[in-house]
């Protein structure tokens, strides 16, 4: 089943199966066999492909039908946080991060037409 999942995460992040096979020190054409089935990866191999995708290695195998959000101990403290706002709390934190977002979204533009 992983084999799907590998196609669509490496298409979706839009990068090549010889990137893909550099990151893991293999050559192309061992990393398209994981693709097509015809090889099995090991622990280390799922591990590195799971931290690079941002999935869980259960998602990779296909144990999930939806990827589960991946967060690391600081975004699970501001999700606590969150949780414990009242609802004006909580208004003004999304209008924060939808304010920061333009922002960072018009810097990134800016960055792209200046090179």
């Amino acid at each position: 089943m992983y084999e799907l999942r590998l196609r669509e995460l490496r298409e979706n992040k839009n990068v090549t199966q010889n990137e893909i096979a550099e990151l893991l020190k293999i050559t192309r054409s061992a990393y398209s066999q994981y693709e097509t089935g015809r090889r099995q990866m090991n622990y280390e191999t799922l591990c590195l492909l799971a931290d690079y995708y941002s999935v869980s290695i259960d998602y990779l195998l296909g144990r999930y039908e939806t990827n589960p959000i991946l967060v690391n101990k600081k975004e699970s403290y501001l999700i606590e946080l969150y949780r414990l706002l009242d609802e004006r709390g909580k208004v003004t934190v999304e209008a924060t991060i939808n304010f920061e977002y333009e922002q960072s979204s018009k810097d990134k533009k800016r960055l792209l037409y200046s090179v």
